[in-house]
């Protein structure tokens, strides 16, 4: 059974993890505007720019997002 959502959340979570730190910096390559999108209404990122210079960072709630991820992960692999 496919599940459309799976998929958006998962490209979503990658832009998180693929941020550096939380200031303004440009998407990873391939990054779809509809993902940045999504990602910001979901409050995890904020989008300033336009078309091709557009910039990201993430919010306090990304950030706790992406922090609280990794600890999973990392617990994951013990």
């Amino acid at each position: 059974m496919r599940q459309p959502w799976r998929n958006a959340i998962i490209k979503i979570l990658v832009l998180l993890h693929a941020a550096v730190g939380i200031d303004w910096q440009s998407p990873p390559e391939g990054t779809s505007l509809k993902t940045l999108n999504e990602a910001e209404e979901k409050g995890f990122i904020e989008i300033r720019g336009e078309f091709q210079k557009r910039q990201f960072r993430l919010t306090k709630r990304g950030s706790d997002h992406v922090a609280l991820d990794r600890r999973r992960l990392a617990a994951r692999k013990l």
